[in-house]
């Protein structure tokens, strides 16, 4: 397991070096156009950081869905057990899906934690992926 993470680690690092030196190079395939989505945020974002802000919003969306399924879950648990009239079968869904919702609640955290360690180390900041800062220039 501790190789993996290493491996993951170190390819994910000389990915991030091997772009930067791609894009300092002429490209042997020719220009590339991001995909529409993508291109918007490489426009907002002065260095080209606009993939890091795609992932960060993508984090957020996806943990904010979560999180509301997992209310749902919770809802629909406690009204399986209101309803239930002593049913052990019912006791055994009911269980599963709390489980199952608290599993997901941990999966959230996590994510928000790998992309803070991986910022970290990589960037120097923990928020780097989760909320990046577009550069601006200061006005007069």
């Amino acid at each position: 397991m501790k190789k993996l993470i290493f491996s993951l680690i170190f390819t994910f690092a000389i990915l991030l070096l091997s772009s930067r030196i791609v894009m300092a190079a002429p490209s042997v395939f020719g220009d590339i156009e991001a995909p529409a989505g993508v291109s918007d945020f490489n426009n907002q974002a002065e260095g080209g950081i606009g993939l890091l802000i795609f992932i960060s919003n993508m984090i957020k969306f996806s943990s904010v869905i979560a999180g509301i399924w997992v209310m749902f879950n919770f809802i629909f648990a406690g009204f399986t057990y209101v309803t239930s009239n002593g049913d052990s079968g019912a006791y055994g869904k009911i269980g599963e899906k709390l489980s199952l919702s608290v599993t997901g609640l941990v999966l959230i955290v996590a994510a928000y934690t790998i992309a803070g360690i991986i910022s970290l180390i990589i960037f120097g900041d923990a928020t780097y992926i989760i909320n990046p800062q577009i550069p601006t220039a200061i006005g007069p």
